[in-house]
Order: C-alpha cells, then structure tokens, then sequence
C-alpha cells in the first residue's frame, strides 16, 4: 500500500489540479479509495469502457480506452491493492436471451473481453486473471485467485453478457458488490447509464470507499463550467449537422456559457430563421421556430450567441475534393445570403476570424462539432482554421476542451491532437454534461472539497 506521505503527495497534486481549474469541491477519486480501505482489504472493482473494436481475427484495432483507464489501474497495483476490472462490450442481445444456438456461440465468443486480459496484460506487463463471468462462482473463483498481499488484476466476462446490467438489478448489483471492498468507476463513456456496474454498485458500498477513477476525474473537471469568476468569460463552439441532435447541448450551454459559437450544418437553420437566404444548404425546416427562440433567449441572457457571416458553397454534396476556385463563397449576413443551387458546405474565412475574436477574452472553451464538411476538401478549411485558433489561445493559458467523434477525428486529420488541453472520450456522456444534465456514475460518488 502507498505510505501515508505518497498519498498526501497525490491528493496534493489534485488539489492544485482542481485549482486550476477553479472549482471548490471534486468528486471522491481513487486515491481517497486506497486511503479509505482498511489495511486487510485489498479488492477494489472498477468499472472501466474496454469497449474497444476489433478486427475479424480478434485483434484490438484501437486500445485508447484501455490505455485511459491504466493510470487509475496503475495507481491501484502501486498502493499493492487488486484492480477488479467489470466491462461492456458491444450490444449482445443473442447472449442476453439465453440461447445455445450456434449463432449466439459466434456472438459470445466476439464479444468476450478475454482477449482484451491478453492485450492488457502486456501493457502492464503482468498477468491479468480472465473471469469467464461477472458475477456468481466463476467470477468469485476469478477473484479469489488475485495475490493475498495486492498487486493483482482480473477482467471478468462481458457485463451485458447478463440483460439484468443494463436494468440496474438489484440482485445484479449486489453480486458486483460482493467482490470487492471498494469502487472505483473509470468509464466515463458509460457514466450517462444508471446500470447496475454504474449506479447500482456505489449505492451498495459505503461512500468512503467509492470514488471515481482519474480518467473520469478529468472528464467531469474540465467539463464543468461551474466555479468561474464574475470577470471571467466561458465560451463553447458546437458543430455538427443538425440542430435537433444538438438542441439539448446548445439550450443547456446558452446559460452556462457566456460566449456560444455555433457552425457546421445546423448554423443554416439558424440563418433561415434570421431570413438569410441558404440556397440548397442543409436545414431543418421543423427547428427553424426553435433556433429563432433560440437566438432569442440568448439574447435575453445577455449571452453572446455567434454564427457565421459567410459560407464556402459548391452546386451540390461533392463526392470527391475539390480545388476552392470550383467553390463559391457568399456573405451570410441580412440583405446577403447563398443564391438557389449553391450548398452550404464549410464557414468561410470572415467567420474564422470572427469566431477568433469572440472566443479570444476566454478563459475556458469546449469545442465540439466541426464546423463543414472536413473529410472532403477544400471544405476543411474552417475547422482547420478554428483549431489553429484554439491550439494559440491553449499556448496563450486558455484551457480548451474538445468533446465528441467528430470533433476528435479533425483533431486527428490535422494531427493536432496535442493543441489543446484535454481531448474528451465520452460520447453521451460528454454532450449531457455539457447539456447541464446530471450524470448516474457521476452522482453516485459523494463531493469532498478542496483544501488548500
């Protein structure tokens, strides 16, 4: 176990991180887990997201997930404690059915996690004990393997393998619980489901010993806009295509934030409902009303709400890269607008410059969205544009955030994943915390404040 000096060592470190970062409380974390256990008690299970594709051979195509969760694993086998690790994998509803078919056989053996012990245990360079289930004797027999003095980890079977995970059983839970004397919940990925390894199993353990791991602490940290001081400004860029998956992001910013930058497809609802002509661009016709009240509360809030004031347009949905004098560029502004048979397909160059001075005061952004069509070009432009934007006001002390797929695959096609802060994992997850929305995994775990 870490001597009591180690753990004061940690627990400073978070409390300068979570000063940073302005924020007075954080969530019980890992090393208050280790902290809490009684000298005999060594089992600690955590939940993490080994979600992780595969090829058709069985080989990990992408272990980013699994190489998040190994700083909170790592932190468990240096305090000599045991890393109980429960996960999903996939959606199998043939095996949730109970059937012996050889179907359900094909599925269960492509979604068990055994060959994620193997890939895992090379990262750690030790053994990692396979459980062929989550729960009852064989996952007890798992357990009961890990060394009696700690330093052990296990990964037992698929937990939807059993339907009762996603429904939050009680029994379920329990026999989660069971296994372990302390948790620890490192999958932000899933932290929006209130399953039983999520929500069930903290309900069950003392609030001492659960805690969230540090994957997941730096998720909720840099995702919460609470805690900001009056002088300073919090802005948000959302992208993507459509108004309606985004609605409940954009409403839950427009009174979180003080600055809300909105691009990619959905912006050409938002200039519809101001009356600028959008030619044959994307829009939802059914939000037009919605983004008018939109831009509306935002101004009632005193929030600046900024949109695009010109768009880089071709005559239809290009399937190949075009060179940019085969585009068009029009003003998006009252009196201006794309002419019948230009599309919409990225923000043009005013825009990036505006979305520049408006996002310049603040302190902390998020992006999630791009802002056109960035897998074909010319019409990455913008995005690139509004990244290189970001990757000068992270080297200027701005702490940026980038959440969601898309938002991340840009990252990586302009290999600038390193540009900004944080890179988020979650999915759901991170667009109902930016929508305000309390997250299951993430209430389970009592605050503590942070003490100087």
């Amino acid at each position: 176990r870490l001597k009591p000096s180690k753990i004061r060592y940690h627990q400073q470190q978070s409390t300068f991180y979570y000063s940073f970062i302005m924020s007075t409380t954080r969530k019980r974390n890992v090393m208050d887990v280790i902290d809490s256990l009684d000298e005999n008690k060594k089992n600690i299970l955590v939940r993490v997201d080994f979600n992780v594709p595969m090829d058709g051979d069985g080989k990990i195509t992408d272990d980013s997930r699994i190489r998040g969760a190994m700083p909170t694993i790592e932190a468990i086998l240096k305090a000599k404690d045991n890393a109980i690790l429960v996960s999903h994998m996939g959606r199998p509803k043939l095996v949730q059915k109970g059937g012996d078919d050889d179907e359900t056989k094909e599925q269960r053996k492509k979604l068990s996690l055994e060959p994620v012990a193997k890939y895992l245990g090379g990262l750690l360079g030790q053994e990692v004990i396979f459980g062929a289930d989550c729960v009852g004797p064989k996952a007890e027999e798992a357990v009961a393997s890990l060394p009696a003095e700690g330093g052990g980890v296990c990964l037992l079977e698929n937990l939807r393998f059993h339907k009762q995970e996603e429904k939050n059983d009680p029994e379920f839970a329990k026999g989660l619980a069971a296994l372990a004397d302390g948790y620890v919940n490192d999958a932000f990925g899933t932290s929006h489901r209130a399953h039983a390894s999520v929500a069930g199993v903290p309900a069950l353990l003392d609030d001492s010993l659960c805690g969230v791991g540090l994957l997941v602490d730096r998720e909720i940290t840099y995702l919460d806009f609470s805690g900001k001081k009056p002088n300073e400004k919090i802005g948000a860029i959302i992208g993507g295509s459509k108004v309606s998956t985004k609605l409940p992001v954009i409403k839950g910013l427009i009174s979180q934030v003080d600055v809300l930058v909105l691009g990619g497809g959905l912006a050409f609802t938002f200039a519809k409902a101001q009356g600028i002509p959008i030619g044959d661009s994307l829009c939802e016709d059914s939000m037009v009303d919605t983004a008018r009240d939109l831009i509306a509360e935002a101004k009632e809030k005193g929030k600046a709400m900024v949109l695009p004031i010109d768009a880089v347009c071709a005559p239809g949905f290009p399937s190949k890269p075009m060179t940019l004098e085969e585009t068009k560029t029009f003003d998006m502004v009252p009196g201006a607008g794309i002419e019948d048979g230009w599309m919409g397909l990225d923000a043009g160059p005013k825009t990036v410059a505006l979305f520049a001075d408006a996002l310049a005061p603040c302190s902390k952004i998020v992006f999630n969205g791009p802002m056109g069509v960035f897998e074909i070009a010319p019409f990455d432009q913008a995005t690139k544009g509004l990244v290189d934007v970001l990757e000068d006001l992270t080297n200027k002390g701005t702490i940026t955030v980038v959440g969601g797929g898309d938002s991340v695959a840009a990252m990586e096609q302009f290999g600038k994943t390193k540009a900004v802060s944080y890179i988020s994992t979650g999915g759901g997850a991170t667009l109902e915390l930016l929508a305000g929305d309390e997250l299951p995994g993430v209430t389970a775990i009592t605050d503590v404040a942070v003490t100087e």
